[in-house]
């Protein structure tokens, strides 16, 4: 039987959570783009499981008195990475279209540089990733934080599947 109370408390939870999920991709975004060569961008976008996981169990120990179905933890899981995906995509958006001014482009060209010659050195043709830099410079910011936000999600549900499974451990008083 559906219990409509549940679901809308978890998306609640989930539109919580996700907003500050979103906040943590955004300040990973932010360290990427200011500080390429650092790797607090990248530490801050991996910590991402982690953060979902410690977040479910704040909602199952806080709203569930400590016990989670892993079908409703699951959910609670895909609804946090899809409102962060929102949020996220909304804010890239604002970034590329009135911020940006070619810095984005600047560091994956870097980054694609840097591939471009390892690449080469293990002897494989490098015509790919000149096709995909043509085709990530043609997009509109419109179209790039779409893409952004539908790989968000599609790697976010995925990683659902396991994170969801963390909602039943338990630390013993």
């Amino acid at each position: 039987m559906i219990n409509i109370r549940a679901i809308n408390q978890t998306k609640a939870f989930a539109r919580q959570d996700g907003a500050l999920l979103a906040l943590l991709w955004i300040s990973a975004f932010a360290f990427t783009i200011l500080t390429p060569q650092s790797s607090i961008g990248g530490l801050l976008a991996l910590s991402t499981p982690f953060f979902v996981v410690w977040r479910m169990i704040s909602f199952r120990n806080y709203a569930l008195e400590g016990s989670i179905s892993y079908r409703r933890a699951l959910v609670y899981c895909m609804y946090t990475f899809f409102y962060s995906s929102l949020i996220f995509g909304v804010a890239q958006f604002l970034y590329f279209r009135f911020l940006d001014q070619g810095r984005f482009m600047g560091t994956v060209s870097t980054m694609m540089l840097a591939m471009q010659t390892a690449y080469k050195q293990n002897g494989i043709d490098t015509k790919e990733i000149n096709d995909a830099m043509t085709l990530i410079n043609t997009m509109t910011p419109l179209e790039l934080s779409f893409m952004i936000m539908v790989y968000n999600l599609i790697i976010g549900w995925i990683c659902s599947i396991f994170i969801a499974a963390f909602a039943k451990f338990r630390i013993k008083k």
